[in-house]
């Protein structure tokens, strides 16, 4: 009797052998994340990935450089320096700096009789802060 002890004794050793072998091979064999896990020791989802996704800070671009030319579409407003209503024809402006930009020599036309006085060209302050041609 006392061998079939030792038989039955180094048959649980055999099995528990085999068992942390299977149990060794597992854990090598599983990834690094579900090693890791997450909070709570689940593993990461398609919601966690949306989640990360979403949450991650963005780069932005800088600004696109100012436009190096503008047009400008006819428009109508009374001219102090000529004393009445003109009409100034669409024309394009090359822009110099933030606070100047260039102004061809245009052909204004008086509202009322439609007689057409040159204005000549230059430097002048951008279109949306002028009140001139």
């Amino acid at each position: 009797m006392h061998s079939r002890s030792a038989f039955a004794t180094l048959t649980d050793m055999r099995r528990a052998i085999a068992l942390l072998t299977a149990l060794a091979a597992f854990a090598a064999a599983s990834p690094a994340w579900a090693q890791a896990g997450l909070p709570g020791g689940r593993p990461p989802d398609a919601i966690d990935g949306a989640k990360a996704s979403a949450t991650r800070p963005y780069t932005t671009l800088p600004p696109p450089p100012p436009a190096a030319e503008r047009y400008v579409p006819a428009r109508r407003f009374f001219s102090p320096a000529l004393g009445r209503e003109v009409i100034v024809p669409g024309h394009w402006e090359r822009r110099i700096s933030d606070q100047r930009v260039e102004v061809p020599t245009l052909p204004v036309t008086d509202a009322r009789t439609g007689a057409t006085v040159i204005v000549p060209g230059g430097g002048r302050p951008p279109v949306e802060s002028r009140q001139g041609p």
